[in-house]
């Protein structure tokens, strides 16, 4: 590779995994703001919320890739017109193609990121999110020893517990049972024990008392106790079964599913196929979006305004190409033979872009039409002839 195109690629490559980086750490925040009443509500530490977070992290790099890309890309490009580095490298007789060849290594760059994210990784994080999320929905134990807080285990139902010693005793509990549409029980005792017997959840406990509000008479009854079991068997979901949707399945799953009597696939097969088709078209998306970047914004501009109307164009275009794939696949629910367009329309702006870079023809409509805005401006803010201030 020339001088100059390793220089380009790698100032490409050293913007493209710090825009990743902040991206990611954006929308990392935002799903993780999304997943904090699931864990706190369950009593869970904040280990756990860490981790279910972080294994989004791998889908989210895969999704916001193209786009860190893309921005790199229009920055760089952009940056060296400003500098006028640009007009040297073409008056020292660099055509188009080489200072195109950048970008193309980098997009294969983002495509290797793309590819492993989304056929392997970014699934496989969201598969384990998916049976993190069941456990700890399923966890009733782990919600009734959070000493101090009020864990809402059931709707309806309610724990409190003061403190958990080192041998599991629970002292201080209050249980608020208010599922019945007849009365409500709060059951208050000094100490408490979750036990297993014959394969059955016990909370066991010792002295204390269980007061009934019947309706709607609101006649209350106090019964004080020795030792008292409430059965949260009921609760406890038993083995957790976990039932993965298409999204939270590698690439070899999807084209191999490995259980021939899946039920849920079976009643979905399109959102199935549909998500094939995503996940084989995404490692094309990068090579289209630079050829289509570099068009806009590859060619040396003289002017501050034809390089923001590149820069704005671009974006556009770039957002274009993924809402109509985004919306052959979503066409593809009712006509599945739609899929296959998402590969056509890929094809076809990267053939189309290339064929004018590659016969050195220019892209000047966004320029005009910047042109004619500004001079629109100009015009409303000018004031009129004769007008006195």
């Amino acid at each position: 590779m020339p001088l100059i195109s390793r220089y380009t690629a790698k100032r490409i490559l050293t913007l493209f995994p710090a825009g990743l980086l902040v991206l990611t750490g954006i929308i990392w925040s935002t799903q993780a703001l999304q997943r904090l009443d699931l864990v706190t509500a369950k009593g869970q530490a904040f280990l756990a919320f860490f981790e279910l977070t972080a294994l989004a992290v791998p889908y989210l790099v895969t999704l916001l890739a193209p786009i860190a890309f893309v921005i790199a890309m229009v920055v760089v490009y952009d940056t060296m017109n400003r500098d006028s580095e640009l007009v040297v490298i073409g008056s020292a007789g660099a055509g188009r193609m080489r200072l195109l060849q950048p970008a193309l290594v980098s997009a294969a760059v983002c495509a290797v990121v793309v590819t492993v994210g989304a056929f392997y990784f970014g699934p496989l994080g969201l598969a384990k999110a998916r049976v993190m999320i069941t456990q700890i929905r399923a966890d009733v134990v782990s919600s009734i020893v959070q000493p101090g807080r009020f864990i809402e285990i059931e709707d309806g139902l309610t724990v409190h517990i003061r403190d958990r010693t080192a041998d599991g005793t629970l002292r201080g509990l209050v249980l608020d049972d208010r599922r019945s549409q007849d009365f409500d029980t709060t059951y208050l005792a000094e100490t408490g024990r979750v036990v297993e017997s014959d394969g059955n959840t016990l909370l066991v406990m010792t002295n204390g008392s269980v007061q009934r509000m019947e309706r709607p008479a609101n006649e209350l009854t106090v019964v004080a106790f020795d030792a008292y079991a409430f059965d949260l068997s009921a609760l406890n979901s038993g083995p957790v079964s976990t039932t993965f949707r298409p999204s939270e399945r590698t690439l070899f799953e999807l084209l191999q599913p490995l259980d021939p009597d899946d039920t849920y696939r079976a009643q979905r097969e399109e959102q199935f196929q549909i998500e094939i088709h995503d996940r084989l078209s995404q490692p094309l998306a990068p090579f289209v979006y630079a050829l289509v970047v570099f068009l806009f914004v590859g060619d040396p501009r003289m002017h501050r305004q034809s390089r923001m109307a590149g820069i704005i164009a671009a974006g556009i275009c770039v957002a274009a190409v993924r809402a109509g794939v985004y919306g052959t696949l979503l066409a593809a629910e009712q006509q599945p033979e739609f899929a296959y367009l998402s590969y056509v329309l890929l094809a076809a702006v990267g053939a189309g872009a290339f064929a004018l870079i590659a016969t050195d023809r220019h892209v000047t409509f966004h320029e005009e039409w910047a042109h004619s805005a500004v001079a629109f401006a100009s015009r409303i803010a000018k004031p009129r002839e004769g007008t006195t201030t």
